[in-house]
């Protein structure tokens, strides 16, 4: 990583306290501080390119560093030094040897005194590969080679593959090799970690040795206990509960299971609103999400017909990359937490792949409607929509040109018309925004349909929240029965009419959209 001089040189005279050559010790020469210009570096493993850095101290240093590494002049003086830094090529018995990393180390004084340097050099981190059991495989470092041999293949997902050595199952992604269930493998991949802290593997190559017997097991039925099952490793469960498109629910359980990674022939894109039975391997659990990998489904009927979902679970990315977009500040979880300081970066900082937030959403098909006027200046509007973990914040607090900042969400055409006279709803879940002297804000939210330039606004009951009283989520239900609902129409979430031209404060949390009906 770069670093500005100035700021370099501004840093060392703080550190010294404005005393860069002063010393009670005469005979102690090395410098007090030692800073240099990068923290990494990387380098090809064949005919790598010198690279120069520039090292800056109040005192003379000196390099250690292994003998792969050449650094010229590998020691110096009080100031500013350019500092060439030459690598051997990475080769073991004429061929390309495995990647390796080592700290350059431009030593002062003392341990605080000193400047170190990442240097890592490519390689090939396949050359050696080590077998692994699964046991080996979890307590593995990131990004470590790993080989599983001996394995049996129980479960093909859409990405990759379930294996197992009798007992422990392991999860194989970005998988290129086809397999089958009853496959007998040794894999060869990276081992990584996901947010749930499960670990898994990208495949780098499979081996299919045979067939064996697939380990016959009991699934442990979790649909009772979604809010406990926990744990870091992957178990065998099955689970019966309402699908909504998105996520399964059992009864009045606030923990959500979502399928991750489906095998397309189990058809789930065919089942919302259907009750199902999952059977599968449980992935991890951040409630209130916990993630299934799905090896079969049993479809037990349609329970409901649903329209519309959205639970904003795909936003985790923007969320974690943060209001700097590379998560150095990710998102905060206000509602769950009851975090009144939790993080809340504009959706329009938060970036992934190139991409931010807002953009996102209006590639999905979402829209926004402002109280406010757009920021004419910047040549863009200035929105008042905010990222949570997983799920959006609207509004702040202030006008511009006598007008409130106040979002509304505009939500996807429906992909079809709901049948004529059903008792067709919109449900979502709310929270109002707590302002520092512990009260709620006057938030009263509602939906707007529009058809043809003619508005219909539908109210939600407001809130009756104490003051300083812990944040939770209220679900909002509301008919839409006697309302024209076609793929034409606008649906429109915010705050009501009279709200939304209010310039007090009427911010608010919302997640889990649907639009859809019981038979």
């Amino acid at each position: 990583m770069k670093k500005n001089f100035k700021y370099l040189m501004l840093a060392l005279v703080a550190v010294m306290g404005f005393s860069l050559t002063s010393c009670k010790d005469d005979d102690v020469t090395l410098s007090r501080k030692v800073l240099a210009s990068v923290d990494v570096l990387e380098y090809e493993g064949l005919a790598p390119d010198v690279q120069i850095i520039t090292v800056v101290s109040d005192g003379e240093w000196v390099v250690e560093a292994p003998e792969w590494i050449s650094v010229t002049p590998a020691s110096g003086v009080a100031g500013q030094t350019e500092v060439e830094i030459a690598l051997k090529d990475n080769l073991r018995d004429g061929s390309l040897d495995n990647p390796r990393r080592a700290n350059v180390i431009f030593r002062g004084r003392s341990l605080d005194a000193n400047a170190t340097v990442l240097v890592r050099q490519d390689g090939d981190k396949w050359r050696d590969p080590v077998d692994f059991t699964i046991d080996d495989l979890e307590a593995a470092e990131e990004e470590t080679v790993v080989k599983l041999p001996n394995m049996v293949v129980t479960a093909v997902t859409g990405n990759g593959f379930i294996l197992s050595d009798g007992t422990k199952f392991a999860y194989i992604t970005e998988a290129t090799t086809p397999v089958s269930i009853g496959d007998k493998v040794s894999v060869m991949g990276e081992k990584f970690t996901d947010t749930m802290k499960m670990a898994y593997v990208k495949e780098y190559s499979t081996t299919i040795e045979g067939t064996a017997a697939v380990p016959s097991l009991t699934p442990f039925d979790i649909s009772s206990t979604l809010d406990s099952t926990n744990g870091t490793t992957y178990q065998y469960v099955t689970l019966t509960g309402n699908y909504d498109g998105s996520s399964i629910t059992v009864g009045d359980i606030k923990t959500k299971a979502y399928l991750i990674d489906p095998n397309p022939a189990l058809g789930v894109n065919t089942l919302a609103g259907h009750k199902v039975q999952v059977t599968g391997y449980f992935a991890g659990l951040a409630a209130p999400v916990l993630n299934i990998i799905p090896s079969e489904i049993v479809d037990l009927g349609v329970n409901e017909i649903v329209y519309f979902s959205e639970d904003f679970e795909w936003i985790s990315p923007w969320a974690i990359a943060g209001k700097n977009g590379d998560g150095s500040i990710p998102s905060g979880e206000t509602i769950g937490t009851n975090g009144k300081s939790s993080e809340a970066p504009k959706a329009d900082a938060c970036t992934y792949n190139g991409i931010t937030l807002t953009e996102e959403l209006m590639n999905r098909g979402y829209d926004f409607v402002s109280a406010h006027d757009y920021n004419n200046d910047k040549g863009a509007r200035d929105f008042a929509l905010y990222v949570q973990q997983n799920y959006l914040k609207f509004n702040k607090t202030g006008n511009v040109n006598n007008k409130p900042y106040q979002e509304g969400l505009i939500l996807p055409a429906l992909k079809e018309t709901p049948e004529s006279g059903v008792p067709l709803t919109i449900s979502f879940d709310w929270c109002p925004q707590m302002q520092g002297d512990g009260m709620y804000d006057k938030t009263e939210m509602a939906v707007i349909i529009e058809n043809g330039g003619e508005e219909v606004e539908i109210v939600a009951p407001g809130h009756t929240r104490e003051n300083n009283s812990a944040y939770s989520w209220q679900r909002a239900t509301l008919d839409l029965s006697k309302v024209k609902i076609d793929t034409n129409t606008k649906i429109t979430i915010r705050n009501s009419n009279a709200a939304f031209a209010d310039k007090t404060a009427h911010r608010f949390y919302l997640d889990n959209i649907k639009i859809s009906y019981i038979p």
